[in-house]
């Protein structure tokens, strides 16, 4: 490797270039599916450079490079992509042996202070050749980021539902801009029904994609559009679609219910937030009364004085909101008494058994009890059956979401339903 432009100026290994160069003359020469491809970073290493200093973490990387280059053979590789991220192509039988190496490699800071180094690590086993010698980075990188960001350990083996699911993520980001341009996103109501009268109160807008006449379930379109912090965009746009439907059905002469519009914590990142709903309702012309913002509650102290903030903002621009999925995780009383909220979303985790506790009795009896003694509105969600439906009756909540009265309709069918918001007396 001789080609400095193909070197990483500190450690002297291949580059992303020069790795991937090696790695294309190991398929051209047969001999790829002898090894196993790694990609690593170094653990702490940020915590280093910001205690230490660069010049120090720079010299941690050189002592680590020389004494991971020290247990190479001559067929294998080490590569040094950029700060703390490396990948190195290793005989399979020493891969074992390799990890090992990895997650204990002593270096000394300039105090003479011995370092432990850890590694967190993806690797692929290459079973048959390939085409793209860039997969050899971005295989191992995918079980890489499941091991930091998923899974929580140091090593990861990447597998086929590892990379169905990036390349799922990756078509739905490449489609998402033209989805919402066509308005292939789609918005379904689920009522909420006062159980005491059977009677249509309210709904929640669910986003639904119908794309090439096939519906795409939430689940796959949701997550990667948080974690790429795209996920602001959709939740504007089902607001405006609610906000439209509002408004027409007002037109035709319907009584609107109060409808609930999902806003991701990632929302939170636009410090506008706020004022645009604001905009978007106040200029499709209905009255704020029919819109109500959840969001989820968070345990992230950041995120949790954003979200007051937030919450307290709409509050004083007379927009109602709600706690989605209170009593999942880490719900704190303390969310009743600083939250300026209108509604309180009970969990389904709640009910979703087939023996419920005295314990969850006690529990849900003293927060709905507290919830509605400080004015708010109670709902539970995820309600199915008819011993559900008595048990949270028995604990005070009698306004409930779930498919025990309906499903998500679509906006034709849910305005059939606004035309008769009476729903059959339930066994």
């Amino acid at each position: 490797m001789r080609d400095e432009q193909m070197m990483h100026y500190l450690t002297g290994l291949p580059n992303a270039g020069g790795y991937i160069r090696e790695i294309a003359e190991r398929i051209n020469q047969g001999t790829i599916t002898n090894y196993t491809a790694f990609y690593f970073n170094l653990k702490g290493f940020g915590n280093i450079n910001g205690r230490y200093g660069m010049e120090c973490g720079n010299k941690v990387l050189v002592q680590f490079t020389e004494k991971v280059k020290d247990f190479l053979l001559d067929d294998e590789i080490l590569g040094h992509l950029g700060g703390d991220n490396f990948v190195a192509l290793i005989n399979k039988e020493r891969k074992e042996k390799f990890c090992r190496l990895l997650n204990g490699i002593e270096v000394y800071l300039e105090n003479d202070t011995k370092l432990k180094i850890q590694s967190t690590i993806g690797l692929w086993d290459i079973e048959e050749t390939f085409e793209d010698p860039g997969d050899a980075i971005g295989r191992p990188s995918v079980a890489l980021q499941h091991a930091k960001h998923v899974l929580h350990v140091p090593v990861v083996k990447v597998t086929d539902a590892m990379l169905k699911k990036v390349a799922s993520n990756k078509e739905v980001l490449e489609k998402y801009q033209s989805a919402l341009e066509n308005r292939e996103f789609l918005v379904f109501y689920q009522p909420k029904v006062d159980s005491k009268t059977n009677t249509l109160v309210g709904a929640e807008g669910l986003v639904r994609w119908k794309h090439g006449g096939e519906m795409v379930s939430p689940g796959v379109f949701i997550p990667p559009l948080e974690e790429n912090g795209e996920i602001v965009l959709l939740d504007y746009y089902v607001l405006r679609r609610a906000c439209e439907d509002i408004k027409r059905w007002v037109e035709e002469g319907l009584t609107p219910v109060p409808i609930s519009v999902n806003f991701s914590r990632k929302d939170l990142l636009d410090v506008d937030l706020a004022e645009n709903i604001d905009r978007i309702i106040t200029n499709s012309g209905i009255d704020k009364k029919f819109i109500e913002v959840e969001v989820t509650e968070t345990v992230d102290e950041q995120e949790h004085g954003e979200l007051s903030k937030f919450i307290k903002d709409l509050y004083d621009r007379g927009i109602m909101t709600a706690i989605d999925d209170f009593g999942a995780g880490y719900s704190s009383l303390a969310t009743l008494r600083e939250f300026q909220v209108h509604t309180l979303k009970i969990d389904r985790s709640f009910i979703n058994t087939d023996e419920f506790s005295w314990k969850d009795e006690v529990i849900l009896k003293d927060i709905i009890h507290m919830a509605l003694g400080l004015g708010m509105n109670v709902v539970t969600e995820g309600v199915e059956r008819s011993d559900q439906l008595e048990f949270i009756n028995k604990v005070g909540c009698f306004v409930i979401q779930g498919f025990f009265y309906d499903r998500p309709l679509p906006v034709e069918e849910f305005e059939e339903r606004l035309k008769n918001k009476v729903y059959p007396k339930k066994e």
